[in-house]
């Protein structure tokens, strides 16, 4: 299956950005976005952001001049199978960033552009001190439960526990991941930044215990203004 521009499904055009400059790295002509983990599937943490990641991509990307144009996933998923058959056909051995190669030209025999951008999301852990949770380039304030909103400190054993000095410990977070190739295949640019945290302190079971623990957060992509921060620290702006 190729790729056709006839297709309309292929290309789904996109509202212009905020106007931030575009990072060097994609050069001044159009821009392919691939979809969000399209070559690796999305862990079920971080599943609920491909979507708003994506269109925050998309708008990251476009300009008033230029829009940033993506693939759509069906006809991405179909062409990036034939990319690995022929990978493995050709001894490959399951390179990922060959078959982003042998995509880019693929994609580059049916449209002329600049650039295309392989986005996924990626789970990382987070090294909290004090109150913030550093991380890919990032740095998110973190909130401490009730009565403990004090101190804390020391991760062991996976769990973070009081002290009356700051905090030291780990907490979940998505990161985005992109690889920035060629038409010809080249590797332009590869970067991460961190979106959000995935878990968040909660107070400890027992009222007289010191052990905080974590649970997941609600909704954690909704955070725009984090999504935008990650992807320009991931372009390197």
């Amino acid at each position: 299956m190729l790729l056709g521009l006839g297709a309309v499904a292929l290309w789904l055009a996109v509202p212009a950005g905020s106007g931030e400059l575009r990072p060097a790295a994609l050069g001044t002509g159009r821009v392919v976005v691939a979809p969000v983990n399209l070559a690796v599937r999305a862990v079920p943490e971080v599943e609920s952001g491909v979507d708003p990641v994506w269109r925050a991509l998309l708008a990251y990307l476009s300009s008033e001049q230029r829009h940033a144009v993506a693939l759509a996933r069906p006809d991405a998923g179909a062409l990036w199978n034939e990319v690995m058959a022929e990978e493995k056909k050709a001894g490959g051995g399951g390179d990922l960033y060959a078959a982003y190669r042998r995509f880019a030209r693929r994609v580059a025999e049916q449209a002329e552009f600049a650039s295309i951008v392989f986005p996924t999301l990626v789970t990382r852990s987070a090294r909290v001190y004090g109150r913030i949770a550093d991380w890919d380039g990032v740095h998110r304030p973190i909130e401490v439960p009730g009565r403990f909103n004090d101190s804390i400190d020391a991760f062991r054993e996976g769990r973070i526990w009081l002290d009356r000095h700051g905090a030291q410990g780990e907490l979940a977070a998505a990161s985005l991941h992109v690889a920035v190739f060629s038409p010809t295949g080249d590797l332009l640019r590869e970067g991460r930044g961190g979106l959000v945290l995935l878990q968040e302190l909660a107070p400890p079971a027992k009222p007289d215990e010191i052990e905080l623990t974590t649970v997941m957060r609600r909704n954690p992509f909704e955070a725009s203004d984090q999504l935008r921060e990650g992807i320009r620290v991931a372009f390197g702006n």
